[in-house]
């Protein structure tokens, strides 16, 4: 298992690495903020997936070979990430 943080922006941040393997993602936003979470470096707060603080952890699959990136919708929350692999 892997586990870290990442500090986001405004601009998309990458959250994580592709690997090749398809594995669960834990995710949660540390910070009382909204962010949105996307496959790609162009991942904007129109096109991602909104998730915040008040939703608590949330886990979703991330595909082989895929990243998965970050926007914060303003300031620079972090978010919490445990994942299997290396």
């Amino acid at each position: 298992m892997k586990s870290g943080q990442v500090d986001l922006s405004t601009t998309a941040t990458k959250i994580i690495s592709a690997e090749p393997l398809t594995r669960s993602v834990v995710l949660h936003v540390v910070t009382s903020a909204t962010v949105y979470i996307g496959g790609a470096s162009t991942v904007t707060t129109s096109t991602g997936l909104k998730l915040d603080n008040a939703a608590g952890p949330q886990t979703i699959i991330v595909g082989q070979n895929e990243e998965l990136y970050g926007i914060a919708a303003t300031g620079t929350p972090t978010i919490s990430y445990l994942t299997q692999g290396d």
